[in-house]
């Protein structure tokens, strides 16, 4: 795999992922500080995860299966320790970053076995 793939990768991921997450916020009617504060986690813990899974099961040769599930729990968890400290409109905030997550994964699936 290239840099340009692997960057243009990282690109697609990051902006699907705010956009969808975002959407998200936006419907579950969380004031505009939250829907940034959204935006803002995800520019953190997108990218970190998505490289650390690039590492471990190009790089390393490890499973891609549970490589995912242990990425996307620790992601889940910090964006809701985010919440947490942070958000105004979040009152159940691992609950919150769990569905948010969970969509945009599951729309990372769909647009991947599109594309």
């Amino acid at each position: 795999m290239s840099a340009g793939s692997i960057c243009l990768a990282l690109g697609i991921s990051l902006c699907l992922t705010l956009a969808v997450e975002a959407v998200f916020a936006a419907a579950a009617k969380k004031p505009p500080r939250d829907i940034l504060l959204t935006l803002l986690v995800n520019v953190v813990t997108n990218p970190v995860v998505n490289a650390v899974h690039m590492f471990l099961t190009i790089g390393f040769g490890l499973p891609s299966v549970p490589v995912t599930a242990v990425l996307e729990v620790l992601a889940v968890l910090t964006e809701a320790l985010f919440f947490r400290l942070c958000a105004v409109g979040v009152r159940r905030p691992l609950l919150f970053s769990l569905c948010a997550n969970a969509l945009s994964f599951g729309t990372g699936l769909v647009f991947n076995a599109i594309f």
